[in-house]
């Protein structure tokens, strides 16, 4: 994402419904995380205040995944950030990964608190590793627009969809598409996820490199997050295949936070989806 398209993604932001009080979670979140040929991912968060009083936004925690600290740096107290009225500010990737104790990279989920109605939404950021860049203010790359959902409203229990994915089968020159579907469980109990395609659809997928019968059931523990990266059973022998679009069903036993994203690796640019809530009649 360029800075031409970052700024209709603000415009956008600042024309959602106003979240009040209380925790939200960020359902993916990363710094300095190595991708495809030596790349780097970090996140930055945009904080929007619409109201005509400041808005204390609190860190209250990190969902593992991973975190890499070679030089931890104590934190006395949750670290926050003051939004005054009707303003804007970033927590900057820099900012970030001190408040997360110095990390040198980190990927995982976020929980957040404020005390007052704001817009939350953040941007995973796709750069070279030897591209010179300030992570001391915004970052400049290809960009994936995350939303923080407030905690009351994570996908319920039950059936969900997420739509439209891409993968490549048989591929001769390495994939064309990557996807991957993560969980932020910031509950503080377990939570079970069946994996399935759709009926009619194949029986089996790879995932995370190894053959799965579907459906196929995972633990999300509790405050904790968890990334899957899904490709369609290899066909030995057969020719080079294509791009195909597919569908997952997702079902859980307790709200959740989970996405979807789809990686075009001929740009780098990612795409998120999100769960649509299954209907029955």
């Amino acid at each position: 994402m360029n800075h031409r398209q970052f700024m209709p993604a603000m415009l956008l932001l600042l024309a959602a419904v106003p979240i009040s009080a209380g925790e939200l979670v960020l359902p993916v979140f990363a710094h300095n995380l190595e991708g495809h040929s030596g790349d780097l991912w970090s996140s930055e968060i945009y904080l929007t205040n619409p109201s005509d009083q400041p808005v204390q936004v609190e860190l209250a925690q990190f969902l593992p995944g991973e975190i890499a600290k070679p030089t931890p740096c104590d934190l006395f107290m949750p670290p926050t950030r003051v939004v005054p009225p009707h303003s804007a500010a970033v927590w900057t990737a820099s900012g970030l990964a001190t408040d997360l104790g110095c990390a040198k990279s980190a990927r995982g989920g976020l929980v957040l608190k404020a005390d007052g109605p704001v817009h939350i939404s953040s941007r995973l950021v796709h750069f070279a590793a030897n591209a010179e860049s300030d992570v001391s203010t915004v970052l400049s790359g290809n960009g994936e627009a995350i939303e923080a959902i407030p905690i009351e409203d994570l996908p319920a229990a039950g059936s969900h969809l997420l739509p439209s994915l891409m993968w490549h089968r048989n591929p001769c020159d390495g994939p064309a598409f990557d996807t991957f579907i993560g969980f932020a469980n910031p509950g503080a109990g377990r939570v079970e996820v069946l994996i399935d395609l759709p009926k009619g659809s194949e029986r089996e997928m790879v995932i995370n490199g190894e053959q799965v019968f579907l459906p196929h059931l995972i633990a999300v523990p509790h405050h904790s997050w968890k990334q899957l990266r899904l490709a369609p059973v290899k066909e030995d022998g057969a020719a080079c295949g294509g791009v195909e679009s597919f569908v997952v069903r997702v079902e859980t036993n307790s709200p959740l936070a989970f996405y979807a994203s789809v990686i075009d690796r001929a740009s780098g640019d990612p795409r998120t989806v999100s769960p649509v809530p299954l209907t029955r009649d």
